[in-house]
């Protein structure tokens, strides 16, 4: 019975310090709120001390199991703290947004204002605080695989704000950056005008047939006639060629591919029938998939002398 009674007594002493911890969040939060309310009509408020913020480890203990309550008040902070203060510094911002979304994985929006406004803070950020963004913006990806703009915002930190005096470093994060963009405007929604940016950058890294090639793809399966007359006009600048004939090239190939797509897989969209291709026909061998046709065994004639085991 007293074993009861102490584990009672533990209990609501727990219940007690997390009820009083969250009201104390709620009270900041209400606070930053009501100053954001005012800011928006007086304009940004003074230079302020940047907000005390739990790290990412510890904040999922501090909520006492209340995360996405903890997440929301941190996120509201986040908001009122960016918008309405001068002197936001970014190295406050993204550890604001890493320790919402360290109690709350699946917040989603708070990963890409965090990043965003973490670039875009008053006084500036510093290489360390681009490089936690991007870091925060590549976890919110991998929770979230199809939001274009997650990943083109990571694509442009990786290219336009990290900076180095190594030049191998300079490439790989200029590569990581145009995959993710190129990744972007494949995602539902995503604006076709980045795949002439992407086209633009592999040019520039000496990757030219990957950028031709990276156009063509989009110009099979993009509906949209503007952008597509803006892409072939990209495509002809980067080949040297003349804009007509590219055109014609592209209606052929947009033809032949149609034909072939709706005859043999009309059930799927254009970019699924790109990745998984046609039928395959009955009565193919299972090794020449694997293989691809290639002899992996080269017979010699001869066996391989084996020592005997002792």
């Amino acid at each position: 019975m007293g074993t009861v009674a102490v584990s009672l007594g533990y209990s609501s002493r727990v219940r007690f310090a997390a009820g009083l911890a969250l009201a104390l969040f709620a009270f900041v939060g209400a606070h930053v709120a009501r100053e954001a309310a005012r800011g928006s009509s007086t304009g940004k408020q003074d230079v302020v001390e940047p907000p005390y913020t739990p790290s990412a480890s510890v904040a999922p203990f501090v909520s006492f199991g209340y995360r996405e309550a903890l997440a929301d008040l941190l996120y509201i902070r986040l908001r009122g703290y960016f918008g309405n203060y001068r002197g936001t510094t970014g190295e406050s911002i993204v550890s604001l947004g890493e320790a919402t979304a360290a109690l709350d994985p699946r917040f989603q929006h708070a990963y890409y204002f965090a990043a965003n406004a973490t670039t875009a803070a008053e006084t500036g950020a510093d290489q360390q605080a681009k490089l936690r963004a991007v870091g925060l913006l590549e976890k919110g990806i991998s929770e979230f695989p199809d939001d274009w703009r997650m990943l083109h915002l990571a694509g442009q930190i990786y290219i336009q704000d990290l900076q180095s005096d190594d030049e191998g470093q300079r490439r790989a994060w200029r590569e990581r950056g145009i995959q993710l963009i190129e990744s972007a405007i494949r995602k539902p929604g995503a604006p076709v005008e980045s795949a002439m940016w992407a086209a633009a950058l592999r040019s520039r890294l000496g990757q030219k047939q990957r950028a031709i090639e990276g156009l063509r793809e989009l110009l099979l399966t993009t509906s949209d006639e503007a952008a597509r007359k803006r892409m072939i006009a990209a495509l002809a600048k980067i080949e040297d060629a003349d804009s007509a004939v590219v055109a014609a090239e592209v209606l052929e190939m947009r033809r032949k591919f149609e034909d072939e797509w709706k005859g043999t897989r009309p059930a799927v969209n254009a970019s699924m029938y790109l990745l998984i291709g046609a039928p395959l026909k009955p009565g193919f061998d299972m090794t020449d998939l694997a293989t691809g046709g290639r002899d992996l065994i080269i017979d010699t004639g001869q066996f391989e002398k084996l020592e005997p085991v002792e």
